[in-house]
């Protein structure tokens, strides 16, 4: 995975954070996917163009819940639609965010979705690995799995 690909990613999850929701958060130690990050509730946001893939952000539900308390200005206390509006909304806002910095590139961003409970969000494989990102902060880590490549590498 090309790191022009995955950097407007992360500089807008900083971001994000930072600004929208005012949580400062720092990058952890990226690692490849080699078992499932199993998290309680997680945003998937798909896109297509000249880079196809995905992008995951998996919470804990005590990450989730905080992270939605900060945002939403009210203490959220279980995994309700509520935080399920507030985690897609943020997913919305990086993926929106990120591909302003991909300007040269032709590329169609999905609505984000969520999943609830502990699944595998994106399935691994030979030809495209999954880059794990965790991100770190006040309210606790979170993780960012992405899955990227150019159209013609497929």
């Amino acid at each position: 995975m090309k790191a022009e690909y995955l950097n407007p990613f992360l500089k807008s999850t900083v971001e994000t954070f930072k600004i929208m929701i005012d949580i400062p958060v720092t990058l952890g130690k990226i690692y490849l996917l080699k078992e499932p990050n199993n998290m309680d509730i997680s945003s998937v946001v798909e896109f297509s163009g000249d880079v196809i893939g995905k992008v995951s952000i998996l919470y804990t539900l005590d990450v989730a819940l905080k992270i939605s308390s900060k945002f939403l200005g009210e203490k959220m206390t279980d995994l309700n639609e509520d935080v399920a509006d507030c985690i897609r909304e943020i997913a919305n806002i990086i993926a929106g965010s990120a591909k302003k910095y991909l300007p040269s590139m032709r590329l169609t961003i999905s609505l984000p979705s969520i999943v609830r409970g502990q699944s595998k969000i994106i399935e691994t494989s030979k030809n495209v690995p999954v880059i794990c990102i965790p991100f770190n902060s006040e309210v606790g880590s979170f993780i960012m799995e992405a899955r990227m490549t150019s159209r013609g590498s497929l």
